[in-house]
């Protein structure tokens, strides 16, 4: 796509953005000649928000805790993630569940919510893309096939998208950590280890991943399951994977690259979380990873494409290209730089991230920022009905 392409695709989400369906009508015009009533005066506020109630009860640990996400294993809750589900998290990613059966996960999410759920209901995610990449793919689960043979019948993609969610959401998945809307460049194809390799990618080019990632977007949400545009601004122009190594830079992607249609679109589809990439992006911040940097996060994502929705990391904990970073840092720099939801494979990294933000929450423009990501990932909990009041 040209850059005015580009630029007429970004105008057409904010029109979106502004006249959606909550929208309310247009007030009827006056009889000529009458005139306009008097509006009578407020005497009562607006009630609070479910979300606003659940923050003001929690104290300042328990709504830091709910900026983090922490592995547990599908098959059965380890004594590790038994421990950090006391401390209250925001959600939980299911890992480690290729045998787990449809009842074994139920009893896993139903002991995960008694532990750490109690005073607010966790997020319960994992990554359901399909092909080598479905963590949930036990007995009673549907096999899905890769997103790249997905992405051959878009048409029929929705439809497909909503069965894969109803088998998940039936035992209390609440997000998918999918599709992935990363363009996977031609020259690459295999050699782009992240995607390409595995065939996650719906097509080569930004307009037949646009469509999968509509399709896959709508089916989830009509399934109740929250869906996950995932690694913005893109792994597709890599070779390296950011999971096994550090270092990984995009030297191409810019925010004016075609390759920004695909997440456009997933957002104008409704997706509400957007997952980071934790590669650097040189042509867009020379100086920081995605998942660190105001430009990616807040001056691209939420500024030129207009999304409002949950910002969050891919995993934290095991990915080589963070290793460099102190475990409490890279949650702090996370939502200093406009994150909302830290995602971290290894549940014993939450205690220490609690302590890191509870420190810098001392500053208080970081804890006005990690308060208004408290507030979203709340809010996205009230939205989804996961949490009610």
């Amino acid at each position: 796509m040209s850059r005015s392409g580009l630029a007429a695709s970004l105008s057409a989400l904010a029109l979106v953005a502004g006249c959606g369906a909550g929208q309310a009508p247009a007030a009827p015009p006056l009889a000529v000649g009458s005139a306009a009533p008097a509006a009578a005066p407020s005497t009562t506020a607006a009630p609070a928000s479910c979300a606003d109630r659940t923050y003001d009860r929690l104290s300042d640990r328990q709504r830091w805790a709910q900026l983090v996400v922490i592995g547990v294993p599908a098959g059965g809750v380890s004594a590790a993630a038994r421990t950090a589900l006391g401390l209250e998290p925001g959600g939980i990613i299911l890992t480690d569940g290729k045998s787990a059966s449809v009842d074994d996960v139920t009893r896993v999410v139903t002991s995960a919510q008694a532990t750490g759920g109690g005073e607010v209901p966790l997020l319960v995610s994992t990554d359901q893309e399909g092909g080598q990449v479905q963590e949930l793919e036990g007995p009673g689960f549907p096999t899905m096939p890769s997103a790249l043979e997905q992405g051959r019948d878009p048409a029929g993609l929705a439809a497909r998208a909503k069965s894969w969610g109803d088998a998940v959401r039936n035992v209390g998945v609440t997000v998918d950590l999918a599709p992935v809307a990363d363009v996977v460049d031609p020259a690459l194809g295999r050699q782009n280890a992240p995607v390409g390799r595995y065939d996650r990618q719906y097509g080569d080019d930004a307009a037949t991943a646009s469509a999968g990632v509509r399709a896959f977007v709508t089916g989830m949400r009509n399934a109740d399951v929250a869906p996950t545009l995932k690694h913005f601004p893109g792994l597709g122009e890599v070779r390296e994977n950011t999971d096994f190594a550090g270092g990984v830079v995009d030297s191409t992607t810019t925010t004016d690259s075609p390759t920004l249609q695909s997440f456009a679109a997933g957002i104008r589809a409704g997706a509400p979380l957007v997952m980071m990439s934790s590669a650097r992006y040189s042509r867009i911040d020379p100086d920081n990873q995605a998942l660190f940097s105001s430009r990616v996060m807040n001056d691209l994502l939420r500024g030129r494409l207009g999304f409002g929705g949950v910002i969050m990391t891919d995993d934290v904990g095991a990915a080589a290209a963070l290793a460099d970073t102190p475990v409490g840092a890279r949650a702090t720099r996370f939502l200093a730089a406009g994150g909302d939801l830290v995602l971290d494979i290894r549940p014993g990294d939450l205690a220490p991230m609690l302590d890191a933000i509870t420190t810098a929450a001392r500053e208080p423009a970081f804890a006005q920022r990690a308060q208004d990501a408290v507030r979203r990932v709340l809010a996205f909990k009230e939205q989804q009905r996961i949490l009610t009041c």
